[in-house]
């Protein structure tokens, strides 16, 4: 009887505590960050994510706190006040820095490739497993 009663006291609480996290976690769920912000601002917090740091290994100009990565990050926002398109940016420091500058491959051409060879690889190793699978599980049933 006791214990019952230990386990219907634990689902009380358990039910208070759901009811006072819930609320916030479907707030934060739907709370948008960038409501408050231009459209200026979005695309470059957009670029920013695109262009990797020229000097550091694997990391995004907004991620880096480099010289370097501080004069792309005015480079980039004095171009988007000028007006200049996304495109122009990113094809103007793909021709100063190399296809290096950008976090991600482009999905066409060559890069279509380091898309695409992931999943086939991922594919390959799915279907090696399955069939070793089916091949242990029937030589046991032989057994």
């Amino acid at each position: 009887m006791k214990k019952q009663l230990k386990l219907i006291h634990f689902y009380k609480s358990y039910y208070l505590i759901l009811g006072i996290v819930l609320p916030f976690v479907l707030i934060s769920c739907f709370y948008n960050e960038y409501d408050e912000l231009t459209k200026n601002e979005i695309r470059y917090l957009d670029l920013e994510t695109k262009i990797k740091c020229p000097i550091c290994p694997a990391e995004t100009i907004a991620e880096s706190n480099t010289k370097i990565s501080k004069d792309l990050k005015n480079f980039v926002k004095s171009k988007i006040s000028e007006g200049w398109t996304d495109e122009q940016i990113i094809s103007f420091l793909v021709n100063k820095y190399g296809i290096e500058i950008l976090a991600s491959p482009d999905k066409k051409g060559i890069g279509l490739y380091l898309w695409i060879i992931p999943i086939f690889i991922l594919l390959i190793a799915f279907t090696i497993f399955l069939f070793l699978y089916f091949n242990v599980r029937q030589k046991r049933s032989l057994n």
